[in-house]
């Protein structure tokens, strides 16, 4: 209900683009329900994912609005895009780490805020910006525990802890900073020099620790809070960060006098400008709706005879379900439910590989599905704060980039299992 009034007070604000695609999917899903078992539990799901992205997407950006009025955190982002056009790539998929491995999507909504409001910068620049940003993300999504992809996918294994897999996923998450860093390198060879450098990486990185600390701290409360009080991090983030942001805005007000009634004011004001986040809610509770049902209706035999496709190789079943993800996000269906789909349809035992091998194979397709397809929550804010089109930004952008990642991990992921196996 808050979402339908949320959508017939604002829904005008929506992009026309948006506004045709949500109707399209919730056309081909009325069409689907009559031929799919328990129809209004599938609707019931749909509308309760999409309401937990949207409710997710308003809080963390009311964060990111209030952390823009410390100083010294967007000094920092600030700095951080006045490095050499030859450094940012690397150094923005580093510094999405922190901002958004932290924060949540308030990091990576406060970084794209900063892009967007430089001046005089080039198209090129501006894709090369965000993109790296966009796959620090799918970096992030692997390893922090401010989203549900881990816990999502972990609840799919029983016995497999955070802990177990963290290793694995810093170590792909470094291998996509590297390889974003090295084909933007590429993509430049040959031009001239670019402009001066107006800060450095160590000033950068003396200015930054302290804003390091208190991320650190975030973290860890949040964690804690959502162990303690035993309900996800999702739901303690969605609940706590209008709190925390209520806090920043008494911490540093426009009216220092009046801090706490300031604070207050601002907060309330900050909400009132989520109307530009209408286009994202409208299209994710559509495309929620969507997914639930074309999950259904996918017949449930199909996934033996894919498997036996494979031929029991374990760098083609690493590769297929990385795969199949991408292709079924590009297809509406969100990458959470397609992760879902793919990581229960074609499982471990069906596919021959070891649960943590096909842990992390359902984590990467997941990671690059949500930076390319243009119906992900990082897309459309990619699009909305650089203004290009949303093919443009999401996939043209990172189809290179998607394909030589899947392709490495299902080699490196392949290579573990058969030496795991072969001993």
């Amino acid at each position: 209900m808050a979402c339908l009034c949320f959508l017939l007070m604002q829904g005008r604000q929506a992009a026309t683009g948006v506004r045709r695609t949500s109707i399209v999917l919730t056309l081909l899903t009325g069409a689907l329900l009559p031929v799919i078992d328990m129809p209004v539990k599938a609707l019931e799901s749909g509308v309760r994912i999409g309401g937990l992205i949207a409710s997710l997407l308003v809080s963390v950006n009311l964060l990111s609005r209030a952390s823009l009025r410390v100083p010294r955190m967007r000094k920092v982002v600030a700095d951080l895009f006045a490095l050499p056009r030859s450094q940012r790539p690397l150094a923005l998929g580093v510094a999405t780490q922190f901002f958004g491995g932290f924060l949540g999507l308030a990091g990576l909504t406060m970084m794209m805020d900063v892009a967007a409001q430089r001046a005089g910068v080039a198209e090129a620049d501006q894709i090369a910006d965000f993109s790296a940003i966009s796959r620090g993300y799918a970096a992030l999504s692997l390893w922090s525990p401010m989203y549900s992809n881990m816990s999502i996918v972990l609840a799919l294994y029983g016995g497999i802890r955070w802990a177990e897999v963290l290793p694995y996923a810093f170590a792909i998450a470094a291998v996509f900073i590297g390889l974003g860093a090295l084909l933007e390198k590429i993509k430049r060879r040959g031009e001239m020099p670019g402009e001066p450098q107006a800060t450095s990486v160590v000033s950068l990185l003396r200015e930054g620790l302290p804003i390091v600390v208190v991320m650190l701290c975030f973290v860890a409360f949040m964690v804690l809070a959502s162990n303690r009080l035993h309900v996800s991090i999702s739901t303690v983030i969605i609940s706590g960060a209008p709190v925390v942001a209520w806090l920043l805005n008494v911490m540093h007000p426009s009216d220092p006098a009046d801090r706490w009634s300031t604070g207050g004011r601002q907060l309330g004001y900050d909400l009132l400008g989520q109307g530009v986040m209408a286009g994202e809610v409208m299209l994710f509770l559509a495309s929620g709706c969507a997914g639930t049902v074309f999950s259904q209706a996918i017949p449930a035999n199909w996934s033996a005879a894919i498997a036996q496709m494979t031929a029991g190789s374990p760098y083609l079943s690493c590769l297929l379900v990385i795969a199949a993800i991408v292709l079924l996000s590009g297809t509406a269906i969100h990458p959470m439910l397609s992760a879902i789909l793919v990581g229960s349809s074609l499982s471990s035992t069906l596919l021959g590989l070891p649960p943590l091998a096909h842990l992390c194979s359902v984590l990467v397709g997941w990671g690059l599905a949500i930076i390319l397809t243009p119906f992900s929550v990082l897309s459309l804010m990619a699009a909305r704060f650089s203004g290009i089109p949303i093919l443009i930004i999401s996939l043209r952008a990172n189809l290179v980039f998607a394909l030589i990642s899947m392709a490495g991990a299902a080699l490196v992921l392949g290579s573990v299992v058969s030496m795991l196996q072969g001993h």
